[in-house]
């Protein structure tokens, strides 16, 4: 394979470390533990501190992910990160260009976010809604669920349509603060399903790795 051709190859697999796996069928992420349709998570890469995992549902042909990890740091460092999404392309992979649309209050944004694809696959590009939560136990939660309709569908882009997220921010007694994060979505367009499944892991790793690095001492 002459050597332009695999680096433009390559870029396309490494997006669809970016746009995950959706369960086209409605299972809620939140909940999908608590059903029976769910397969168990399965670890699929646990290195320098950091795992991977995936999980089918019934009928669903792409796999979600959930990937975890421990930091030192204080838990308003973390939620500054999450917030920032003028940052995300810093850390987040595949990630090309993110911004706020609005503040909706001091817990809640809505986030648009784009990556720039090789020819001849179409750029996608995301709209999100993010609620911040903090429980009695200081355990901080984004929710985070598509927004495709709040802007209009930019000709360039092809719009992810259907997303779901959370991050979960949980402070232990030792000082650590234990992230995890977990996602479904469905990338639109003619993306083969065994390719995503197949590239899911990498992509959180990355972006797990680049996150434990801005927390080193």
């Amino acid at each position: 394979m002459p050597i332009l051709l695999y680096i433009v190859f390559m870029k396309y697999l490494l997006f669809c470390f970016f746009i995950l796996g959706f369960n086209s069928q409605g299972v809620d992420i939140h909940n999908a533990a608590k059903t029976d349709v769910v397969s168990k998570w399965k670890l699929e890469k646990n290195k320098d501190g950091i795992k991977v995992y995936t999980r089918s549902a019934e009928g669903v042909a792409i796999k979600e992910f959930r990937a975890q990890t421990s930091v030192f740091c204080k838990i308003e460092e973390l939620k500054s990160l999450l917030i920032k999404a003028e940052n995300y392309p810093a850390w987040q992979a595949n990630i090309t260009t993110a911004k706020i649309l609005k503040q909706a209050k001091s817990t809640e944004q809505y986030i648009y976010y784009t990556s720039d694809l090789p020819w001849p696959v179409s750029d996608r590009d995301v709209v999100v809604n993010s609620k911040m939560s903090t429980n009695k136990e200081g355990v901080v939660t984004f929710n985070i669920t598509g927004a495709p309709k709040y802007v209009d569908h930019k000709d360039d882009f092809l719009r992810i349509e259907k997303i779901v997220a959370k991050w979960t921010l949980t402070p232990k007694k030792n000082g650590e603060i234990e992230v995890l994060q977990q996602v479904t979505a469905d990338p639109g367009g003619n993306i083969p399903t065994w390719l995503v499944n197949m590239l899911i892991v990498d992509g959180p790793f990355e972006t797990f790795t680049n996150l434990r690095a801005k927390f080193k001492k």
